[in-house]
């Protein structure tokens, strides 16, 4: 479980620390890298050099203000080795200690759930699936709206969920089962288009989605486990497909129970959320896990549950609520004067809560974290690039995250946050008075003390003295965690290469060929969980690499039958291909062969044109011309199989007929060589050391060349070199000249 540390209290030395005093009593966090080659290593450190003695006393809590603040008097004494004189300590201890400035401290510790994410292909709806290429994202049909149990008792939720037009009557249109469903999206685009409203109001209306639903059981000991507070209307199983996160609940304690317990018995997690969303006055704040830094976002909760927006609460226009059945109508009029009395009472737990789970003076000293409290998750949605603002944002307390407005082939990027709450602290010392002789006491300012606080017995007898007053306020914040970033795209798998059969007619000039469709598991690559291990997709085309992207992250690959329509699509080159590259400018035509389907008589239905799975092609040769061909299928929306494998064929002609030869081609392997040879012998030349000779130092680090040396600078000298064959005896002379070359470029120095 990492410590998360501000920044500002991650330290190296007591020179670093915002508050001295602290880090002579008490710890710090501390990054240590100081020997080389070595990773930096991180812990909590007590830096105490100069105080000997401290005491800390509670004084009682201040209850006259909103949020209780606790009260504290910190008595200590200094090493008398440490200082000169009273002089001396007085420096010390004033410039350890500031007076009436807030220190602030969020060190919490998180246990970082696991995010599980994954794609959900249900069926293939090419109708509905074609039309979400049109239309905004947030336009498209939204589970979480649909199969919100209140829908009926929440108009706005039901009129933006379910698209309602000027033409439904007056019993309305509800979506309550996939039939009622699969007529929504067979009506899509009308239904759009006739929209009671303004269009744009569904997609803005969208943007911020509160999913509160669904209540927690909050027994203690157990686990948090997310309790439906009425079935959904409709199940996820009826989408054709959906993206899903598995969202794991957060760890929490006693008081984590009873900070849920509050929350939900008032419904005040919408007020709390919608203050989060709307507080341009977050701050953005570095925090440090182990060695590593990283800027959070902190809002101030204390600020939210004291201000009016915990009172009343409307929806803004880009902002809708799914919330239990008892907080629907939370803006109306006959809800406000519940809404304030429940405010009273909520304000009133939350006080109580907070006194009894804030840190004490000790707490901060001792570097102990602070108390963390779950609120949720906020899952930001973007379109394309995540460099951008996201196109939608879900604020959500429940186990899983549900989207269904995907259009077909674009990318999707998720970045999950977790909300919680950390009950700091902002310390502030006031009223120092350090020894200024072996009786007296003054401030800062000079003055002498006139009393003494109860325990300066503990530090009367000693020659270096001081004491210190601290007010410690709760620093409620609610930190914005990121845990996970995630892209997807919903995108048809590819196909396998279709079966090929080439023949001809022997008394007509061309070739034909038959397709028929692979959907059979290649077992042979299989791996223990089924999951094929075929060849991935090898992008021909620009378009292709697309496709390829989003293929990477849809993580959904497997072969789905329903995707594929009977097309087929031909390429061939006069050229012997060198690579299947060779083919990407030699595409040829596509088949999409379909049959008529006609009714027996009697039944007053239209002909019909359904999608054949095989395929026909016929293709006019010259004669003694070797042509290469190559075939791959495309799903419904245009995802490729990889090619076949190359195909040569020959139109011939004899006296009365045509035939083809047909053959597998293969690509030419690359022909890289390199060339070596295997020495038998190795043959080495050493020099008679004893000819290289130096005599006089020249000057500094240079030496004169002996006069029999085998060297001379300047002079170009001759040498035979003889080698002898030890089998054959054979021999043979080698002439080598020799000049050596004085190097005048390096200075003496």
């Amino acid at each position: 479980m990492p410590t998360i540390i501000d920044s500002q209290n991650v330290v190296s030395s007591l020179d670093d620390a915002p508050d001295g005093l602290r880090a002579e009593i008490g710890s710090y966090y501390a990054i240590q890298s100081d020997t080389p080659g070595r990773p930096s290593s991180a812990g909590f450190a007590n830096f105490n050099i100069n105080i000997d003695k401290r005491f800390i006393r509670k004084n009682p809590t201040n209850e006259n203000v909103i949020i209780p603040t606790k009260k504290a008097t910190l008595t200590f004494t200094g090493k008398e080795v440490a200082f000169r004189d009273q002089t001396q300590w007085r420096e010390y201890v004033s410039s350890i200690i500031t007076e009436d400035i807030p220190l602030l401290d969020h060190q919490f510790n998180l246990q970082i759930p696991e995010i599980t994410n994954e794609f959900v292909k249900n069926y293939h709806n090419p109708e509905y699936e074609d039309l979400t290429k049109s239309y905004d994202s947030n336009s498209l049909l939204n589970y979480n709206l649909i199969s919100y149990p209140h829908k009926d008792k929440s108009k706005i939720v039901k009129r933006i969920g379910e698209i309602e037009t000027r033409f439904d009557d007056s019993s309305g249109f509800t979506i309550t089962n996939k039939t009622s469903l699969l007529q929504a999206m067979e009506q899509f685009g009308s239904r759009l288009s006739n929209y009671d409203g303004s269009v744009s109001e569904i997609s803005t209306k969208q943007r911020n989605v509160f999913d509160l639903q669904k209540t927690q059981q909050l027994n203690v000991g157990q686990a948090i486990s997310p309790l439906l507070d009425s079935l959904p209307s409709v199940s996820m199983g009826s989408f054709p497909y959906y993206y899903k996160k598995t969202l794991p609940a957060i760890e929490s304690n006693t008081s984590g129970f009873e900070f849920r317990r509050i929350m939900n018995t008032y419904g005040k997690t919408k007020n709390i959320l919608q203050g989060v969303k709307r507080d341009l006055g977050f701050l953005n704040r570095d925090f440090t896990i182990g060695t590593e830094s990283q800027q959070i976002k902190l809002y101030d909760l204390i600020s939210l549950i004291t201000s009016e927006s915990i009172v009343t609460i409307t929806d803004g226009d880009d902002e809708i609520f799914l919330t239990p059945e008892s907080e629907i109508g939370f803006g109306t009029p006959s809800h406000r004067f519940s809404e304030k009395v429940s405010s009273i009472r909520f304000l009133s737990d939350m006080r109580k809560f907070i006194d009894s789970n804030a840190r004490e003076f000790e707490d901060i000293m001792n570097s102990h974290s602070c108390q963390t409290f779950s609120l949720g998750y906020k899952i930001e949605k973007y379109l394309d690039s995540s460099a951008t603002e996201p196109i939608q944002t879900y604020y959500t307390n429940d186990s899983s995250f549900i989207d269904t407005q995907l259009k077909y082939g674009r990318r999707y990027i998720y970045k999950t946050k977790i909300l919680i709450g950390v009950l700091g602290s902002s310390y502030t010392y006031s009223n120092l008075f350090i020894s200024q002789n072996e009786t007296q006491m003054s401030n800062t300012a000079g003055e002498i003390a006139s009393g003494f606080p109860s325990d300066f017995t503990n530090i009367s007898s000693e020659k270096f003295r001081a004491y210190v007053d601290v007010e410690i306020l709760p620093s409620f914040k609610i930190v914005e965690y990121e845990i996970d970033e995630d892209e997807t795209s919903f995108v048809d798998a590819p196909t396998l290469p279709p079966q090929v059969d080439i023949f001809n007619i022997k008394n007509k000039g061309t070739i034909q060929a038959r397709f028929s469709p692979n959907f059979f598991k290649i077992e042979s690559v299989s791996n223990a969980t089924g999951v094929e291990l075929a060849r991935k997709l090898t992008p021909l085309t620009e378009d292709d690499r697309g496709i390829v992207d989003l293929l990477s992250i849809s993580k959904d690959n497997s072969v789905r039958p329903e995707y594929f329509t009977g097309i087929y699509e031909i390429y061939r080159t006069r050229k012997p291909p060198l690579s299947e590259a060779n083919f990407a400018d030699s595409y040829l035509t596509t088949v999409d062969d379909q049959t008529s389907y006609t009714f027996p008589s009697g039944v007053p239905l239209p002909e019909q044109e359904l999608d054949n799975m095989v395929g026909f092609f016929e293709d006019d040769l010259i004669v003694n011309q070797k042509y290469y061909y190559a075939f791959r299928t495309l799903t419904y929306h245009g995802t490729p199989s990889n090619l076949t494998v190359p195909y040569e064929v020959e139109l011939v002609r004899d006296s009365d007929e045509y035939k083809v030869n047909v053959t597998q081609y293969a690509y030419p392997e690359d022909r890289n060589y390199s060339m070596s040879k295997v020495a038998k012998r190795i043959m080495k030349i050493t020099p008679n050391l004893g000819r290289l000779l130096f005599s006089e130092e020249e000057s500094s680090s240079k030496w004169r060349l002996d006069d029999g040396s085998l060297l001379d600078i300047g002079q170009t000298r001759t040498f035979k070199i003889r080698l002898t064959s030890k089998h054959t005896g054979k021999k043979i002379d080698l002439n080598i000249n020799f000049k050596l070359s004085k190097d005048d470029s390096f200075s003496e120095n």
